[in-house]
């Protein structure tokens, strides 16, 4: 009774917004993913970032376990190496996952069991841009933007040269992580080298969910290693990147063991020309080459599908200042090709060559307190699969969005965005068994472009300490294209349709398209509980939610066709924050996770549960050159059974039950 009364007061604070406890202390950051680099402050659209020690803290294996706690955002695990982020509902191939700004280039949205192979462990911040991106970054970002920046690629000549060793362990899967960092340079030459080794076991769940008493097959090995350099000089920079990571994990539970072993070698280079005309601000061009390939190992030795990908993705942006009433804009040009190719037994896609070409240009403009902005992005793409005829798509994207400096600590703003996304490989083309989701999936190379009306309405406000932000999202999706499940069973023994199969069977889903609807809010609110000359005390109340809701038509009306299968339900919680008291800092969070019954057909509901979690950390320079930070971290403290209702294994692999993390990290 005593914990529902306070999550009813909790939802009665959340009706008059919010931010995170940290959010004043990221006013002044600036937004890289953004072509004109704003403050956090004048963002007109949602933005989450990660930076400094509260990255630190949060690390996880995945980056949709780095990032789902942050308001907004939620994780769909396919055990414990496998985490894309969730924004809003949307994932796969909706969120756009970077890496400095320039897609990740492997086949992370082709299957819901493969990795993303952009690791976070180095990175010195994390931006998530929550709703449609598109205008930016292509159509694959409809649905949100994840970016990893990092300094792999110098852009400018540090002072001195710094080293930066981390350790870390997790008892709930007995995880090792060691990672070393090096930033170097001298005159106009600046270098970087990084490397880590990750070792994990089976992740413990609570005895109740599983009588084993951990997940089968949930280990996992990883490696990585990067070297950059870079020329600066005053007239811009011009570096290189090379990085190797190999991943070795398995996949729960299925019939038989299955692990992936995936590799990948990627390649980038940054240019930065500053002033090169005298109405140019900056000009930036970004180059990258991703050789992907990770195999699908049968009884964790033997190859039965090899998936590749040759990704090569260029980004060119001009920034200018003023050109006549307009205040200050951008102009971008981006070209992608993938070679993709998929051989074995479950090989359910053919080879196939994307080719996507993007122009954009975002313009600003003030008048008075009111700063407008408005974008454009044309998009062509072209997939030539083997075996089929090549299918093109023209998608269009525009924005119209206004933020009000109703104060020098109040914004309000209002975003309109028309989005369209063009199908993927896999929807347009998919045709055989796909055993990751136990189910046989059938394309449909006539899909036409997913088309999105968005609405936003947000408001921010920092005075006095308290600092309140509340983000209201409504969403029209017309041919929102859903893999729908139609009755048929495909027979694994006769290998065809059999709607009487009862052994070695697998339902049949399809590739459809129909509208759907999209709402939501995302409320934070942070206040000073004790403040003194010693330390400071701050509680935080947060809350986000999204409905979807599915419709299909009939002639010219639209009957209720159900919801998005593997939604987020409600979530709501609270935090409170130590911030310094003699070199410790601490954190205590409890979150509500409410029951989600909201499911599509066949899928089934999840229960609601609490989470409470807490961190302690100390700093302390041991001289003037050397920081050291050591810290613990409790997760999921009251061992509840989780299951994760954006996971495809949520029924058969629950969430990781109580654990400990421990780590230090020193810098010299």
């Amino acid at each position: 009774m005593l914990i529902k009364s306070f999550y009813e007061i909790t939802l009665l604070f959340m009706c008059f917004s919010t931010v995170n406890a940290k959010q004043a202390e990221t006013l002044e950051t600036m937004i890289i993913s953004a072509p004109l680099q704003k403050k956090v402050a004048e963002t007109i659209h949602p933005v989450n970032i990660l930076l400094d020690d509260d990255l630190t803290f949060k690390q996880g294996t995945t980056i949709g376990d780095t990032l789902k706690q942050e308001l907004g955002i939620h994780s769909s695990s396919f055990g414990a190496s496998v985490g894309q982020p969730v924004i809003r509902g949307q994932l796969g191939t909706r969120v756009q996952v970077l890496q400095n700004g320039v897609s990740s280039l492997d086949v992370a949205g082709v299957s819901p069991d493969h990795a993303n192979s952009t690791e976070g462990q180095f990175a010195e911040q994390i931006e998530v841009l929550r709703g449609p991106a598109s205008l930016l970054y292509g159509s694959g970002a409809i649905g949100g933007v994840v970016n990893v920046i990092s300094h792999r690629i110098p852009l400018f000549v540090p002072k001195t040269s710094s080293y930066t060793f981390e350790q870390r362990y997790n008892s709930v899967s007995d995880e090792w992580i060691s990672a070393l960092k090096h930033e170097g340079g001298g005159d106009k030459i600046a270098w970087y080298v990084d490397g880590f080794i990750r070792d994990s076991d089976n992740y413990d769940v609570p005895n109740e969910a599983i009588k084993s008493g951990s997940v089968f097959n949930t280990d996992a090995q990883s490696w990585s290693a990067t070297a950059g350099g870079s020329w600066i000089d005053d007239w811009g920079m011009l570096g290189v990147s090379i990085n190797r990571l190999d991943n070795n994990y398995g996949v729960p539970p299925v019939d038989e063991l299955v692990r992936i072993d995936l590799q990948q070698t990627r390649y980038d280079v940054n240019a930065e020309f500053y002033e090169p005309f005298s109405w140019v601000e900056i000009l930036k061009i970004r180059l990258a080459y991703n050789d992907y390939q990770h195999a699908e190992l049968e009884d964790g030795i033997t190859v039965g599908t090899l998936f590749g990908n040759k990704g090569l993705e260029g980004r060119v942006e001009l920034v200018h200042d003023n050109l006549a009433f307009i205040d200050r804009g951008a102009i971008g040009f981006q070209v992608q090709q993938q070679d993709f190719s998929a051989t074995g037994e479950e090989a359910f896609v053919p080879p196939s060559t994307l080719h996507n070409y993007g122009i954009f240009a975002v313009e600003n403009m003030r008048i008075g307190d009111i700063t407008y902005v408005a974008g454009l992005r044309v998009e062509y793409q072209q997939i030539e699969a083997q075996g089929y005829k090549s299918t093109r798509h023209l998608p269009l994207n525009a924005s119209l969005s206004a933020l009000w400096s109703a104060a020098d600590d109040t914004q309000i703003s209002l975003a309109l965005t028309y989005a369209q996304r063009a199908p993927s490989i896999q929807e347009l083309f998919a045709n055989g068994a796909h055993f990751a989701t136990q189910s046989f999936e059938v394309g449909d190379k006539s899909l036409s472009l997913e088309t999105s009306y968005n609405l936003e309405v947000g408001f921010k406000a920092d005075r006095d300490g308290l600092s309140t932000e509340l983000n209201l999202f409504h969403n029209r999706s017309n041919d929102y294209i859903i893999q729908r499940r139609t009755g048929e069973t495909f027979n694994l023994d006769s290998e065809q349709m059999d709607s009487s199969c009862v052994n070695h069977c697998l339902p049949v889903y399809t590739a459809t398209q129909q509208d759907a609807t999209f709402y939501g809010f995302e409320s934070q609110i942070s206040f000073p509980l004790r403040h003194s000359n010693s330390h400071t005390l701050e509680g935080s109340l947060f809350a986000d939610y999204v409905n979807i809701i599915v419709s299909a038509r009939v002639w010219v009306k639209l009957v209720a066709g159900g919801n998005v299968p593997r939604m987020p339900p409600l979530r709501y919680g609270i935090q409170l924050d130590l911030v310094e008291y003699n070199g410790v800092s601490a954190s205590l969070r409890l979150t509500r996770v409410e029951k989600q019954r909201k499911t599509s057909e066949y899928e089934t509901p999840t229960k609601g549960y609490s989470l409470l979690g807490a961190n302690i950390n100390y700093s302390w320079r041991l001289s003037k050159d050397i920081k050291a930070l050591f810290f613990v971290k409790g997760n999921n403290l009251l061992n509840e059974i989780v299951r994760n209702s954006t996971s495809f294994l949520k029924d058969v692999a629950p969430e990781p039950g109580r654990g400990a993390e421990l780590g230090f990290k020193i810098a010299f």
